[in-house]
């Protein structure tokens, strides 16, 4: 029994031994009756074939054609091959071979469209790929104003807020310019009109380098920056800051706060700030003095009852978001307004009145809804309660709302036509000012918390000390002015306003709406509520009232 296993402990400690590599060998069978010395080349060289195949081939038969870049001038063209968008001017894009359609595409300039025969290549195209370069100079689109384009684009920037340090975004001003010099722009060219017009729409100093870049290349007329330029253009803007210190000085405040300590300009920047904490601190004062010696008479106009805020000084703002130390909301900073006498209507106007108008003006009807949206006057809810009929019923007194800017300007004007004629007077949206010197006279409630969380008629809303009604909480209102976020900033220190027509092609694209409205649970202090939309935009909770002033 021992002997046995010992025997097959020997047996496997044997079978366990490592046989060296080099005594293995390994023999190949015959395959169909081939021997290996045969098949093995034809093996090999099918492996060689593939690999060959796989690189030097198939790259040009999937992807047979060309890599196409355009360069344009100006830059920054889209590139579309077939009506499909490949990509902008000196980007490098794939064209397959064959007869093809080339269109680029630049606002501003005309369209350029042209038939290439694109070549093809197969062999060894991911090595040596078949490279073209066009170069095409776009002809300038006739009466295209860059200027107006260009300030449109950079109010839509603003507009978006993107805060700063974590997106860019582009140098619209900066591209603008460069068209104006390629295109030999025979308008005014960017200068002091350009800047009045964008920096109340910068936010931060993204914006202010975009807007000086662009001066800058006005300046200099397009030449690279050079010690002589630039020279040149630092004093130029220097003569230009003492001729308007309003457009520079202010400025500062939207820098950020670590350059303007390396530049030792912090004093400067607190200016604006400083002045606008003492209104808030005065502001009170201000109104209430206001009230107890001013008289603020009513009239009618048109059968409609206007109040008269006479000509006065008033400051204007978020005063009350400051003095609790918070920051201004949506650019309010407190400012002084100077304005003249004005006539602002006691009541928002109602279905029954917008329904008056329409009779007369079929152009603004329910039944036009789709024409209007179609020339961007109103959008899809243009008057979306309203039927072929006119405003439901039992809703004669409600605040007309779901009307455009648009729709309310074309109002204004048909009462200015129908009922003041020959006054003196003409109807109009309320600036932003005269909107909320106002409310604040009147002296609106300081938190819509206070109001109804449902739509009133007209004439039984809340109602203030002058006896204008629904300024706090029934629908907000629009304002006439184009809307610019930093408007307060820039405002001239003497009060005058500085806000732009309407028509001025420099203008900015959306308009304000001021107040609270119903749907507002708790928002304090309604009367500085500010905000832009642009002016085709309806809302249910949006409306408007009018004012009447002296002819300019």
């Amino acid at each position: 029994m021992s002997a046995n296993k010992s025997s097959g402990k020997k047996k496997k400690k044997k079978d366990d031994q490592e046989v060296p590599i080099e005594s293995m060998k390994v023999t190949l069978k015959p395959v169909f009756g081939i021997q290996p010395r045969s098949y093995l080349p034809v093996i090999w060289g099918l492996i060689i074939i593939l690999i060959i195949f796989l690189l030097l081939f198939l790259p040009g038969i999937k992807h047979n054609g060309t890599f196409l870049t355009v360069q344009t001038l100006p830059s920054d063209a889209s590139v579309i091959v077939d009506g499909i968008r490949l990509g902008t001017s000196g980007d490098e894009v794939f064209v397959p071979q064959g007869k093809r359609s080339l269109t680029l595409r630049r606002p501003g300039f005309v369209q350029s469209e042209q038939n290439i025969d694109v070549s093809g290549k197969i062999f060894a195209s991911r090595l040596f790929p078949l490279k073209v370069k066009l170069t095409v100079i776009l002809e300038p689109e006739k009466g295209y104003d860059f200027m107006a384009a260009g300030v449109r684009d950079f109010a839509h920037w603003s507009a978006t807020g993107p805060q700063e340090g974590r997106y860019a975004i582009p140098p619209v001003l900066t591209r603008m310019a460069r068209d104006i010099l390629t295109s030999d722009f025979n308008g005014e060219s960017p200068g002091v009109k350009l800047t009045e017009a964008a920096l109340p729409l910068s936010i931060d100093e993204r914006q202010l380098s975009d807007i000086f870049r662009a001066q800058f290349m006005h300046h200099s007329h397009g030449a690279p920056a050079g010690l002589e330029s630039i020279v040149s253009f630092i004093n130029s803007a220097a003569l230009d800051s003492f001729d308007n210190p309003g457009n520079y000085f202010p400025a500062l405040s939207l820098v950020n706060d670590k350059h303007l300590e390396q530049w030792d300009l912090n004093s400067t920047a607190e200016n604006k700030k400083t002045a606008a904490a003492y209104l808030a601190e005065v502001a009170e004062d201000n109104y209430s003095n206001a009230l107890s010696t001013l008289s603020f008479p009513a009239l009618l106009l048109g059968g409609r009852k206007f109040i008269t805020i006479p000509k006065t000084t008033f400051p204007i703002g978020d005063m009350e978001a400051l003095s609790s130390g918070y920051n201004p909301r949506s650019g309010a900073l407190p400012v002084i307004a100077s304005m003249d006498t004005y006539y602002i209507s006691a009541v928002e106007i109602s279905n029954k009145e917008f329904s008056s108008f329409i009779a007369e003006n079929p152009r603004w009807s329910v039944e036009n809804r789709e024409k209007l949206t179609a020339d961007n006057l109103a959008d899809d809810n243009y008057l979306s309660d309203w039927s072929l009929s006119g405003y439901p019923t039992g809703t004669a007194g409600n605040p007309v709302t779901d009307v455009s800017w648009y729709a309310a300007a074309a109002y204004a004007e048909w009462f200015s036509n129908k009922y003041l004629k020959g006054s003196g007077l003409t109807a109009r949206l309320p600036r932003e000012d005269e909107w909320e010197a106002a409310a604040r006279l009147n002296r609106a409630a300081e938190n819509t918390s206070e109001l109804s969380d449902f739509i009133s008629t007209v004439d039984s809303a809340d109602r203030g000390t002058l006896g204008i009604i629904g300024m706090a909480g029934n629908v907000r209102e629009w304002a006439l002015n184009p809307f610019r976020v930093n408007e307060n900033l820039f405002r001239p220190e003497d009060g005058t306003p500085s806000y732009q027509d309407p028509s001025d092609t420099l203008a900015a694209p959306d308009r304000p709406v001021r107040g609270g409205a119903f749907i507002d649970s708790n928002l304090p202090y309604p009367a500085a509520v500010r905000g832009g939309l642009p002016p085709e935009t309806t809302s249910p909770v949006i409306g408007f009232r009018l004012v009447a002033a002296v002819d300019l």
